[in-house]
């Protein structure tokens, strides 16, 4: 069973018309709807983007900064963060849906990880 990305979404960005103010500096959370390729569902994996400067300034502010989920990027073009993002995933294949989403929730934060 292979991982799809079904589409991507934002709360915090207009993904269609992604022009940061400072195309070096910015950060934003990417939701990534995602399901198997051999049928139908959807869930979400939510990835923090962000630029170096971006997470130095946290960094620097809050001392210290956990590392999971984090997209770092030297990019502003959505079209190559959307891509790089959409690869990663859709690189994970696995025996059953559940196994995918589990070696899913090391690239991002996964919808059901800690449901039980």
């Amino acid at each position: 069973m292979k991982a799809v990305v079904r589409y991507f979404v934002s709360p915090d960005v207009d993904l269609e018309n992604f022009r940061p103010d400072d195309p070096e500096n910015f950060s934003f959370l990417l939701e990534a709807i995602v399901g198997p390729s051999d049928g139908e569902g959807e869930e979400l994996l939510q990835l923090n983007v962000c630029t170096l400067a971006s997470l130095t300034s946290t960094v620097s502010s809050d001392r210290i900064v956990f590392g999971r989920s984090l997209v770092i990027v030297g990019t502003s073009k959505i079209s190559e963060i959307l891509g790089a993002v959409r690869s990663a995933i859709e690189r994970v294949e696995a025996e059953s849906w559940a196994q995918a989403a589990s070696r899913l929730s090391r690239l991002g934060f996964y919808e059901f990880e800690d449901y039980e």
